[in-house]
This record gives structure tokens, C-alpha cells and sequence, in this order.
């Protein structure tokens, strides 16, 4: 992928590309490893809407009813509730495409993070919340990142839980770092 607001640096440096090695261009990007990329005039628009409706055919939560949040505020998952999953393969799966899914939904990160704390030893209760992401998923499928044009100034946000986690009372942070109205980096770490 070659990107600049400048057309005729990018040409010139396909063309150096071509001179060197064989280089097939193709167009402009609309789909680049499950990332979906819609641009126009008012800006770019990245969502994942094919991986997640192929991941919750895989989940088979194509049937199940959409959720507003991804998680129940004020849930704190443990590795001591529910029953140990008996074959922890599907959850595993389903958390990897989870975490591939927070490159353009920066809304599930948190809950997302604290599932992958769990693959070692999923119970019940982790794949309860695993599934409810997947149906707030299914009711926000077309969301992503809409980068539009704007002033270069730089805000960062951020917000922790000190002592939040009930197992080993670690606390968990996170953050997210706009430039003008876009969001170009966030993160949620315990």
C-alpha cells in the first residue's frame, strides 16, 4: 500500500518500484486484509463488516438479537466463575478474531483485553461475555473509523480502574490519542 496527498509522489514511487521489481498496482485500496476502506468526499471510512459478519457465521450468532454495549457495566469477570470450558479451541478462535477486529473498533477493546486474559483456562462465564461482544457486534457491524480532514492539534484521553481486577487487584488503563478529530492510537493494557 502506497499513501500521500501527493498523486505524483506516489506515482514516482510506483514507477521507481516497477524499475526494480515487478509491481502490479492496483487501484485504488478498497479491501486490504479484512479492513474495508470507503472514501469519499467528506473523508475515509475503515470498517471490518465482512470479517465480523464471517466471524459471527463462524460463532453462529447470526440468529441472536443485538446488544447495545459489549459488556454489562460494572461486570468484573474472574477466573474463578462459572464451569471450566471443557474444549477451550472455538473460544480461543473466536477471541483471536475478536482481537484482529479492534484495528478498526477501538469500542471493544477494553472488554476484548480482558477475555484474552482468560484463554489459558476459559470458564463459562468468559464465553457468556464473549458472545454478548459478538451480539453488540452484529448491531454496530458497519462501524469503524471515519477519518475526515481537520487541524493537526493533538488531544489524548484517558481513564484507569485502580485495583479493578477481583483476582489479583491490578489496575487497568486506558487510552486514546486523537489528531484533530481522528483517532489514530489507543489502547487498553492492565
Amino acid at each position: 500500500m502506497v499513501t500521500s496527498s501527493s498523486s505524483i509522489k506516489i506515482d514516482t514511487l510506483i514507477r521507481s518500484l516497477q524499475s526494480i521489481f515487478q509491481v502490479k498496482d492496483l487501484g485504488s485500496l478498497s479491501y486490504f486484509l479484512g479492513v474495508e476502506a470507503d472514501r469519499n468526499s467528506q473523508g475515509l471510512h475503515l470498517c471490518q463488516t465482512k470479517y465480523i459478519c464471517d466471524l459471527l457465521h463462524r460463532a453462529k450468532i447470526v440468529g441472536a438479537k443485538p446488544l447495545a454495549s459489549p459488556i454489562v457495566t460494572g461486570t468484573k469477570l474472574s477466573s474463578f466463575d462459572g464451569e471450566v470450558l471443557s474444549d477451550p479451541t472455538d473460544y480461543r478462535h473466536i477471541i483471536g478474531a475478536l482481537q484482529y477486529c479492534t484495528i478498526t473498533r477501538p469500542d471493544i477493546a477494553y472488554v476484548v483485553k480482558q477475555l484474552c486474559q482468560y484463554m489459558h483456562q476459559p470458564r463459562s462465564s468468559h464465553w457468556q461475555a464473549m458472545k454478548r461482544v459478538l451480539r453488540y457486534l452484529k448491531g454496530t457491524v458497519n462501524d469503524g473509523l471515519y477519518y475526515t480532514p481537520s487541524f493537526l492539534d493533538i488531544h489524548t484521553y484517558c481513564d484507569s480502574e485502580w485495583a479493578g481486577n477481583p483476582d489479583d487487584r491490578r489496575s487497568t488503563s486506558g487510552y486514546g490519542v486523537f489528531l484533530g478529530r481522528n483517532l489514530v492510537f489507543w489502547s487498553s493494557k492492565k
